[in-house]
């Protein structure tokens, strides 16, 4: 007869891990292809050969799995923010932001591009504008004037929509070069200090 694992034994938590994990990957890949709202739990139950109660164990609802899948961007985007008002430098921040949009991409064009899913995560919103605006402000840095804060959004800009784009027309793919690139960018955007010039 063989010996199922006890609650609670670390067998059993890898196992339960691992299948939440699962869930979770197969929900990001339905969510990209089909969109959150064309995505149901029997599309996810069905691609996992588990029934529907299998999945409500590790999942209450399809918008707890959404939120399951962005724990780890907005964490890392957290970090992000935590680390911008300690000892980062502004290239540093920089090149973070476009190293963890880089990372982050598949999660970010599946809420970006899916009005449904960004519907389902409404209270997210204002803790995704208290990490932009702590990037920014410390991009901006101390006491900033205007021109300071305007440039802070752009350099910001073309760090995160930047990487986006490049990813989005080079298959996923960011080379070292259009990383560098985009990082020189980002810091002409953030040092530059000249005027407009007249028609």
């Amino acid at each position: 007869m063989a010996k199922t694992a006890e609650p609670g034994h670390p067998a059993e938590r890898r196992e339960k891990q691992d299948t939440r994990r699962a869930i979770l990957a197969v929900a990001q890949e339905l969510f990209a292809a089909q969109g959150y709202a064309g995505t149901s739990v029997a599309d996810i139950t069905g691609r996992l050969g588990m029934s529907k109660a299998a999945l409500y164990y590790h999942f209450s609802s399809k918008t707890e799995i959404l939120r399951a899948l962005l724990q780890e961007p907005i964490a890392a985007y957290s970090r992000l923010a935590e680390g911008a008002a300690g000892p980062l430098g502004t290239r540093e921040l920089l090149g973070a932001v476009i190293d963890t949009t880089a990372d982050l991409r598949a999660l970010v064009d599946v809420i970006g591009n899916d009005p449904s899913a960004q519907s389902a995560l409404q209270d997210l919103i204002p803790r995704s504008r208290e990490v932009n605006e702590a990037i920014t402000a410390a991009l901006a840095g101390p006491q900033p004037d205007p021109a300071a804060i305007i440039r802070a959004h752009a350099a910001y800009a073309a760090a995160k929509n930047g990487t986006l784009a490049l990813l989005a027309a080079h298959g996923g793919r960011l080379s070292r070069l259009d990383r560098a690139e985009l990082l020189a960018a980002a810091e002409r955007a953030l040092t530059s200090t000249g005027s407009p010039s007249g028609p």
